[in-house]
């Protein structure tokens, strides 16, 4: 997952590709774009499963316009917010005379440069502690890059090493899950090189080997509260990939079906995961259809998150064990978001969000926020759904809108466009 070199809006895929995020309270940096994922808490749902309302688009729900604010005045070049935590805490990016160079920046408090020995970081992870996880490179081109947590202008190596690092997840207790690739030559003249994968945990002190090969095609090593770790792994070369769950040294694997495997994105502190099912044929990421079925799986039990005929985006989980995703037809031309409740039945709400295409938080008030690639003013926006209705997220002046994280009193972090057009950080104050 290497940094943009500059930081701006976000890449999204086109509406029939994968865009996979994490779950869990801590918030995962999506480079290169800078996108935070955060996944919180709680959205109530109670309707009927077997006829959901009809969507409603947001034009025909009159939605309240939130007035944008610009989210760090002292830093003119601001371009992006990549993450927000909970406090309000934020990681921004801007370009330098260098490169892309990143800050973080506590409410109220002047911005700190993210670096290691004057080396800048690029991060990965932001959790509500406020540590960032990311990769420090070696000017000299060297040695392999450094996987480093930081926190309060000290940071720390933390003792996984390989060819490539790549930071999965951070959970509040300063846990980090992440990938280790090693590469060496070929076995026979004229081969390419072999790679090996291996999965890791580490608390900057002990580092345990997960034992599972992962599936470098797809995030994997979601990390909740308790430690367990979560993601998609494979027992044997050639064979389709399983999910599994890591909890203190157990390993547990589930399967979705015969022709099937599990892509999963995300686990809540309860040990509840969330996923969709692919097919073995689907191509990997970033090429297969985005919408499919859904699952939430606990304790060896699967429970199917049903949506009609209709497919499921990427989907998020809260604490209690509510999922929230974009639901679309076979052509994915008519979408909505869809919040399933957390009882066994799983009952889903339609929001009436016609534009969706990616949800990306849902928080302990309900709030559900969402991403669209073609907005109210037919360029990417965003949109709140509070209190049982639909608001736009309004401007800097521009047309154009990117929401990257909720933090939990109902701040949403992001970066909008001014009226030339111009990429610059935002914030949108809580509704009171």
């Amino acid at each position: 997952m290497p940094m943009a070199t500059v930081p701006g809006p976000r890449g999204r895929p086109a509406r029939t590709e994968w865009e996979c995020a994490s779950g869990g309270p801590r918030v995962a940096l999506a480079l290169p774009a800078l996108v935070a994922v955060v996944v919180l808490a709680a959205c109530g749902a109670d309707t009927d499963t077997t006829t959901p309302p009809p969507a409603t688009s947001p034009s025909q729900a009159t939605p309240a316009v939130r007035p944008a604010v610009a989210a760090a005045p002292d830093l003119a070049t601001v371009m992006s917010v990549s993450a927000v935590n909970d406090s309000g805490a934020m990681v921004v990016g801007r370009a330098g005379p260098a490169g892309a160079e990143f800050y973080y920046l506590a409410h109220g408090a002047r911005p700190i440069p993210l670096t290691h020995d004057g080396a800048p970081i690029e991060p990965s992870l932001l959790n509500n502690a406020g540590q960032v996880v990311g990769i420090v490179a070696d000017p000299a081109g060297h040695q392999p890059p450094s996987l480093v947590r930081w926190q309060d202008g000290h940071s720390t190596v933390l003792p996984v090493h390989g060819d490539q690092v790549i930071p999965e997840d951070l959970n509040d207790r300063g846990q980090v899950t992440a990938v280790a690739v090693a590469s060496r030559p070929g076995t026979a003249q004229g081969t390419d090189r072999a790679t090996t994968a291996r999965a890791y945990l580490t608390d900057g002190t002990t580092t345990v080997d997960l034992g599972v090969d992962p599936d470098l095609n797809e995030h994997n090593l979601y990390l909740n509260e308790a430690g367990q770790v979560v993601g998609l792994a494979f027992e044997d070369s050639g064979t389709s990939p399983h999910g599994f769950l890591w909890d203190q040294g157990r390993l547990t694997t589930f399967d979705t079906g015969p022709t099937t495997h599990p892509v999963v994105t995300g686990i809540n502190d309860a040990g509840q995961i969330a996923g969709l099912v692919l097919d073995d044929q689907d191509s990997p990421s970033g090429a297969h259809p985005i919408f499919r079925p859904a699952f939430r799986w606990q304790s060896g039990t699967m429970t199917a998150l049903a949506a009609g005929a209709d497919g499921v985006g990427p989907v998020r989980i809260n604490h209690s064990g509510q999922v929230a995703g974009v639901v679309a037809d076979p052509s994915g031309s008519s979408r909505d978001v869809v919040v399933w409740s957390a009882t066994a039945d799983a009952k889903p709400t339609r929001l009436g969000i016609a534009d969706a295409d990616l949800v990306v938080d849902i928080d302990d008030r309900g709030d559900v926020l969402v991403s669209a690639l073609t907005g109210p003013t037919a360029s990417p926006g965003g949109y709140l759904w509070h209190d049982g209705r639909i608001v736009v997220l309004g401007t800097l002046g521009g047309l154009a809108v990117d929401p990257t994280g909720l933090a939990a009193d109902g701040l949403v972090a992001g970066q909008s466009t001014s009226a030339d057009g111009t990429w610059h950080a935002a914030t949108w104050p809580p509704i009171g």
